[in-house]
């Protein structure tokens, strides 16, 4: 693999180009980083807003109506929808696992079994997590690219 870096004062933004013959599962995981490193989400811990990288996120929980983001530190509430986070995260290391969870799968660091045919995703940061069976197939799928 070939890397090149150019850097200059008259780039008002990155830009990234990538060649290659065909893209392997390798490189459409590093696209899905690259893809993260462009945005932020915004959380909040009472009135004071954060803007969070995606990377910091390592996991977004929802329940009773309202959007949780879990970062190494904190828990940031989200004014926006698991629906409508779910969709800005669509191509990066993010994927639903349940009804009301979605992980970042640069911070899984096992996946086993459990009964009723369900995961138990293990978090580098000691977290456990369940994966519904409805969600197995797409976690797969993000784990196999």
């Amino acid at each position: 693999m070939k890397i090149t870096l150019h850097e200059g004062l008259d780039l008002s933004e990155p830009e990234i180009e990538i060649r290659c013959h065909i893209a392997d599962p390798r490189l459409k995981r590093l696209l899905d980083y690259i893809r993260q490193y462009s945005f932020s989400l915004e959380g909040r811990i009472g009135e004071t807003s954060f803007y969070l990288h995606s990377e910091e996120i390592i996991y977004v929980d929802s329940a009773d109506g309202r959007t949780f983001l879990y970062s190494g530190k904190n828990v940031y509430e989200s004014r926006e929808t698991l629906s409508s986070l779910e969709e800005k995260l669509a191509n990066t290391t993010f994927v639903r696992i349940s009804k009301n969870c979605i992980v970042n799968t640069a911070w899984l660091k096992s996946v086993s079994p459990l009964w009723n045919h369900r995961l138990e995703a293990l978090l580098k940061n000691g977290e456990k997590l369940i994966v519904s069976r409805n969600y197995i197939p797409a976690l797969k799928e993000k784990l196999s690219r």
